[in-house]
């Protein structure tokens, strides 16, 4: 059969695969209405109802100056998990941990320890469901309206310990003393600029504010993936956040190209291929011949093993700020700007081979940790390891469409081309 053939055979089952998950994805969207609207976790029930204690309960029913909302989707404590919420309890939160999971009996205790308070909750819309409970509970018992600091994470980012959990404390702390108003990890331009809901630290000015209160207060916790980023993610920057300035975010495209800049040595420029190596695999790309200028001129310099100029070392903020840049940036992060997060979905969004985002994660815990901490290096990598593993890359889903459309699994990682 010619290769005109084949694509002409390809296309319709292209265009029929494609029309299949938009219609799970719809699909999915009516369910997670009719389970807001009709389910006992819904419209009928309220955050106190979802939110079942956990472990010990606090000493006593005094505010703290720092609350932190931190939501996880786990049975257990994770070494990464654990790792988090001893950096945040360094940074002097007082941690509201709440679990869309049930957690298992042998880790209460662990989680006890490093929480202010703990709940299990009745899973209904993802973290976003999650953030939303844990804020209106602080509003509606006062303790909202008495701390300093309210920080809003969930655990879908692996955390690195050591330096970079450091970098990140001491980040905090400057930004409690600034005139700063709201303080970001990563911030996307996809769509319409807004910052990722991974990492967020706020002061009263803000989650004060009544845009704030409106929002979580309006807000549907339906538990479809697309409504949690256009209603949640998107929305909230577009509502509220950007409203207030100044703020700060951690991890950007500038802060990137600068320390690279002063990374390379003198007049040499940094090598094409240093860079390129912790960025995601471009055979993707390659292969459906999509590659932009920026790409071929990394790609072309990375071949030659030759430097990239001042001019050229432009290309790498150009596919930060066209794509996504929890993925593009995903490990230059790390290596450069001392970032403790790295993304849970790289395989399956088939940004990286699970090979190199496994070799890359290793080698960020060990940049960070030292030599000296090889066991726990290797446990919080065999945990990453196994992540990764679980599920899967792009084709795992290829005859599992359903599933597929559930996770956002539509289509596997391309590199940006500028304005595309």
């Amino acid at each position: 059969m010619t290769d005109s053939a084949k694509k002409f055979i390809k296309a319709p089952l292209g265009i029929y695969k494609r029309i299949k998950i938009k219609a799970f994805i719809l699909a999915d969207y009516l369910a997670s209405l009719g389970e807001y609207w009709l389910g006992p976790n819904g419209s009928r029930s309220s955050p106190s109802k979802r939110l079942i204690p956990i472990g010990k309960p606090p000493a006593d029913g005094t505010t703290p100056s720092r609350i932190a909302v931190f939501v996880a989707y786990s049975k257990r404590l994770t070494r990464s998990n654990k790792a988090y919420l001893e950096a945040l309890n360094k940074a002097g939160f007082a941690v509201l941990y709440i679990n869309n999971e049930t957690t298992e009996e042998g880790d209460l205790n662990g989680i006890s320890n490093l929480s202010w308070r703990a709940f299990d909750r009745r899973n209904i819309g993802r973290d976003f469901g999650g953030f939303k409970d844990g804020i209106l509970l602080l509003l509606e018992e006062g303790h909202l309206q008495r701390c300093q600091l309210l920080c809003i994470v969930n655990d879908s980012m692996q955390f690195i310990p050591g330096r970079n959990a450091d970098a990140l404390v001491r980040s905090i702390e400057e930004f409690a003393t600034s005139d700063r108003k709201a303080l970001f990890s990563h911030i996307s331009h996809q769509i319409q600029t807004h910052y990722q809901s991974y990492f967020q630290i706020l002061k009263p000015d803000v989650f004060l504010s009544r845009p704030f209160i409106r929002f979580w207060k309006k807000y549907l916790p339906l538990s479809h993936r697309g409504h949690c980023i256009y209603n949640g993610e998107i929305e909230l920057s577009q509502q509220v956040y950007r409203r207030f300035n100044p703020v700060e975010t951690l991890y950007t495209s500038d802060k990137l190209l600068e320390a690279i800049e002063r990374s390379s040595p003198e007049k040499t420029g940094v090598l094409a291929e240093e860079v390129l190596r912790l960025m995601p695999s471009p055979a993707r790309t390659a292969q459906m011949k999509k590659i932009g200028y920026s790409l071929n001129q990394l790609m072309a310099k990375s071949d030659k093993q030759e430097a990239l100029s001042r001019v050229e070392l432009y290309s790498v903020p150009d596919l930060i700020e066209n794509g996504n840049p929890s993925h593009i940036a995903a490990f230059l992060y790390p290596f450069y700007l001392h970032c403790p997060f790295v993304k849970h979905d790289l395989g399956t969004a088939g940004s990286y081979t699970m090979a190199q985002a496994i070799s890359l994660f290793k080698e960020a815990l060990l940049d960070s940790m030292g030599e000296e901490h090889q066991e726990e290096v290797k446990a919080l990598a065999d945990d990453f390891r196994d992540l990764i593993y679980a599920r899967g890359v792009p084709l795992s889903y290829n005859n599992r469409l359903r599933e597929a459309a559930l996770k956002g699994i539509t289509g596997a990682f391309v590199y940006p081309s500028t304005y595309q």
